[in-house]
């Protein structure tokens, strides 16, 4: 074998096996935030059985929690619910319910599946990255949108029960106000308060996740994400109000 076929062998292979540690790495980080929706994890659901869409972005998907598959609150949320529900996450790190932000929910696959599952329930907890400064417009700029978004969900032949969830707050150790560039004061200030007077307006269902978390450090992960334990609080809170409305 001539030297320069041998080098060119011990290039390739080089190149192969750098290739082989990037994918190795990525494809896990990748997965683990939700971004990779074409092998996205559903389930179809059993004749009889009631169908529940968890729709949101990552806190939803369960970035930061280990074996998030298991326990995250979706998750958790079936546990809770048992055999007669089919209780799917649809959640997509980083994504935004505002159509001209970074990265609109509106956009992805997840949402048209969401929308072909023919939920029973519908859960929303978006709006934490429209909070980001290059992304948010204001609150009645959001709540113009959000209706928009739950009506294409009202309007669906299954006509679910739908639940807005006000998401948790920012928890920083130096006590900054800002999170991967996510804003607290703006969550509770302006989209919370956005959040429950849309559900009011369309007389659907308000959670407010925000007062259950705030100023509970031990809930997060990273002062954004929920830990194991908080996304294990959040589905038994989701859980009460279900099961609260459903008595009624």
């Amino acid at each position: 074998m001539s030297k320069i076929k041998r080098k060119v062998i011990i290039v390739t292979a080089i190149v192969l096996a750098f290739i082989a540690v990037v994918l190795a790495i990525a494809l896990p980080i990748i997965y683990t935030n939700g971004m990779l929706p074409t092998v996205h994890p559903l389930k179809s659901a059993k004749d009889g059985q009631i169908r529940v869409a968890c729709v949101g972005d990552s806190i939803t998907y369960g970035h930061g929690i280990w074996q998030f598959q298991k326990y995250n609150y979706p998750s958790v949320l079936q546990r809770l619910l048992g055999d007669g529900y089919c209780v799917n996450n649809y959640g997509y790190s980083a994504k935004c319910l505002l159509k001209d932000a970074n990265q609109p929910y509106t956009k992805t696959t997840l949402y048209d599946k969401s929308l072909g599952f023919a939920p029973d329930i519908v859960i929303i907890m978006l709006g934490s990255n429209d909070t980001k400064h290059f992304n948010w417009k204001g609150a009645d700029a959001f709540k113009s949108e959000y209706i928009d978004f739950i009506n294409s969900y009202l309007l669906l032949g299954s006509h679910p029960d739908v639940y807005l969830i006000a998401p948790p707050g920012v928890w920083c150790k130096n006590g900054d106000d800002v999170m991967y560039h996510i804003s607290n004061s703006v969550i509770k200030d302006e989209l919370d308060p956005a959040i429950r007077e849309v559900a009011q307006q369309l007389g659907v269902n308000f959670i407010d996740m925000y007062g259950a978390f705030e100023n509970r450090p031990n809930l997060f992960s990273d002062g954004v994400h929920p830990n194991r334990q908080g996304a294990d609080l959040l589905a038994h809170i989701v859980y009460d109000n279900l099961r609260l409305q459903r008595s009624a």
